[in-house]
């Protein structure tokens, strides 16, 4: 028998934690670095946010037994004022995304545990019906979490259905580019008090879902390993590598890409800077080397540096910002290699009563690596404003704005779009 939990829903200091988890996500969305490091910091983001979730009762809603659920529903609509992100016909449409979201947390022992997270919704085109598609929200998935002396083992299954087209770069000139990823793997992190050492794998695949693809389908294998050493009580140091196998679908139409290796290594300083300020800092080399499959042959080696940095401060109880910047070469954007800079900014103003307002701004240049259909260089900015408050104890909205603006090698690609959004939750 399920029953209502006599718990509050979200006590007052979790609401900070959950304010961290967001901004988190917010890089997690498109976490840069190489490609097997990517991995490892999407897979430690992920491992965050569920055991800030697991260690607060209160952040659940039900109780069946010993496992606590969490159910809540959304309805967003959007208006976005150039659907196809065309350079010169630009189309408006009204999008309708009504969505469900649970999540779940089952401690099997004192320590092991199980936790599953669930947000899936249908994206409803006013105009453009070819576009109306399932969605799965990124950070849904299973996580089991096994304690074994000083080792920690985290068995994770992680998938998201997106359509964020403007996340690829050659995206311009078509909307439809829904993508299907899946991320299963193991993490093994190791706690010797001084020392820290994590090692881990991860099998990744990219399925195209939109009818406007230009990419096949493909899927890689990643493994990644660090150890770090606490040179300080707040500052750990240590050494990181990664290798990962891209392989690219050969019996779709759309072969643009060669199947590759790339592999890397580097340095990374993490520190507790004081108690509101914290930062990373990763620095290596890499090598992206593609292979002599289909048309593809004499390609060379593509090697250097990559460097990402992030820093988080809480300034006061007002305002509180992350910064996020790098270089990096993988092949994030829906599976195709690209070699680019980019920078974030992610501001929070507590400034209003009962208001919650953030202002993210990022920046992004790069080339795209080895393509039949020839390379791309592009540029893109977007700036943000979100706004957001609760109703009522259990219905919160959120208002949006978000400009984006890409220039390509390609004047076809060339596109901006100005998308506005209106988005309800209500927790059960």
């Amino acid at each position: 028998m399920i029953k209502r939990a006599s718990i509050p829903c979200c006590p007052g200091n979790l609401f900070p934690a959950l304010i961290a988890v967001v901004c988190l996500s917010f890089f997690a969305g498109r976490a840069h670095g190489q490609e097997a490091l990517r991995m490892s910091l999407a897979g430690d983001m992920a491992a965050e946010s569920q055991q800030q979730a697991a260690s607060t009762i209160g952040y659940y809603n039900l109780l069946s037994g010993p496992v606590a659920w969490r159910f809540s529903s959304g309805l967003g609509f959007d208006y976005d004022d150039n659907i196809n992100l065309d350079s010169h016909n630009r189309e408006g449409d009204l999008i309708v995304r009504p969505n469900l979201n649970t999540q779940m947390h089952w401690p099997l022992t004192l320590k092991n545990s199980l936790d599953a997270s669930l947000g899936v919704g249908y994206s409803f085109h006013a105009t453009h019906s070819d576009m109306d598609q399932f969605y799965v929200n990124p950070g849904s998935g299973l996580s089991f979490n096994i304690f074994v002396g000083d080792c920690e083992i985290n068995l994770h299954d992680r998938v998201s259905v997106t359509q964020n087209a403007y996340q690829n770069p050659t995206a311009g000139g078509n909307g439809n580019y829904a993508q299907l990823e899946n991320t299963v793997g193991v993490n093994t992190t190791w706690d010797l008090n001084k020392l820290i050492a994590q090692l881990g794998y991860d099998h990744a695949n990219d399925i195209s879902l939109g009818s406007g693809q230009q990419v096949p389908d493909n899927s890689s294998e990643n493994w990644f390993a660090s150890v770090g050493a606490h040179v300080l009580p707040e500052v750990t140091v240590g050494v990181e590598g990664g290798v990962g196998l891209m392989s690219y679908d050969r019996s779709q139409s759309t072969s643009t890409q060669p199947d590759a290796t790339q592999w890397n290594a580097g340095v990374f300083c993490q520190a507790q800077i004081s108690e509101h300020i914290s930062g990373r800092l990763d620095v290596g080399y890499t090598v992206y080397a593609p292979s002599a499959t289909g048309a593809f042959t004499n390609l060379n080696n593509t090697a250097d540096y990559y460097f990402q940095f992030s820093l988080s401060h809480q300034v006061n109880q007002l305002f509180n910002y992350s910064l996020s910047g790098g270089r990096s070469t993988d092949s994030s954007a829906f599976g195709q290699p690209f070699d680019y800079y980019f920078a974030r900014v992610q501001t929070g103003w507590n400034i209003f009563k009962n208001y919650q307002l953030s202002t993210p701004v990022w920046w992004e240049r790069g080339s795209q690596l080895y393509s039949l259909g020839g390379t791309t260089d592009y540029d893109q900015y977007g700036v943000g404003v979100n706004v957001g408050r609760a109703i009522t104890k259990k219905l919160s909205g959120n208002l949006a704005y978000q400009l984006i603006r890409e220039s390509s090698s390609r004047a076809t690609l060339n596109y901006t779009v100005n998308i506005v959004s209106l988005n309800f939750s209500y927790q059960f």
